[in-house]
């Protein structure tokens, strides 16, 4: 998998969230097949304008880290995929039909 290119999008007020968040900081990711955009919520009270950005990439930070070990359990052993690959039951040509709609 190669690097994500990762810029900041958008920061924009929006109205107060339940939280009492009022900024939008809206990051672009974008890979070679994976593109998409996620925003980051903050509270424009706690933070002055220079300390925006380096919030919202913190935030960024612990949230991508929560969701990796959530999803930890999900990662195959090179043993796993093998074994995976070798019971694989669909034909190669129809696979490739498929892929190509």
């Amino acid at each position: 998998m190669s690097n994500f290119k990762v810029n900041v999008a958008r920061i924009e007020m929006i109205k107060p969230n339940e939280r009492g968040e009022d900024i939008r900081l809206t990051f672009h990711f974008e890979g070679d097949e994976t593109r998409f955009t996620l925003p980051i919520f903050l509270n424009s009270r706690e933070f002055d304008d220079t300390e925006i950005v380096k919030v919202a990439r913190s935030k960024l930070h612990d949230l991508f880290r929560h969701l990796s070990s959530q999803c930890e359990v999900w990662q195959l052993s090179d043993d796993e995929r093998r074994e995976l690959a070798k019971i694989n039951v669909r034909p190669s040509a129809y696979l490739k039909s498929t892929l190509s709609k």
